[in-house]
């Protein structure tokens, strides 16, 4: 089974009933890759969840900028992230002192709505710094490009 969890669409009508958008393809993953498996199902409002590929990916992303400009990647992170999402006053419990915080501090708790826009705002961010980075989607895209020339290749 893959590290990312298959996303099926769908709606829920007032009683509750789910009515997936293309049941069928979700028949057909499930007959190919679960028959005969307990699984988990997950219900969560639209653009709620994050993909394991958005995380990967946004890290992988920014991984060569970090590393070519001589910074820690989680550096990096904890900028953009303030740049995208900005910052929030917090008063210091202990000490009555108010400091600014990230609004949004850890990846892990992005909806998969806001890790979108994550993504989307650092290619900007970035080519507004003179460094061109290659989306998640697109590197996927490539590397899966290749699988099939070198499968074919290799035939």
């Amino acid at each position: 089974m893959s590290a990312d969890p298959a996303v099926f669409l769908g709606t829920v009508d007032d009683e509750g009933r789910i009515a997936l958008d293309f049941p069928q393809q979700q028949r057909a993953y499930c007959k190919r890759k679960l028959a005969g498996q307990c699984v988990d199902v997950i219900i969560a409002p639209q653009g709620a969840m994050k993909t394991r590929l958005q995380e990967c990916g946004f890290h992988a992303m920014i991984a060569p900028w970090a590393r070519d400009e001589g910074h820690r990647i989680d550096d990096l992170k904890r900028d953009l992230l303030r740049e995208v999402f900005g910052e929030v006053e917090h008063l210091n419990p202990i000490t009555g002192e108010v400091t600014m915080v990230l609004r949004e501090p850890h990846t892990s708790k992005l909806s998969r709505a806001k890790y979108h826009e994550l993504i989307e705002r650092t290619l900007d961010i970035a080519a507004g710094c003179g460094y061109v980075l290659v989306a998640p989607n697109e590197y996927r895209k490539a590397k899966e490009a290749a699988a099939r020339k070198s499968r074919k290749e290799a035939a």
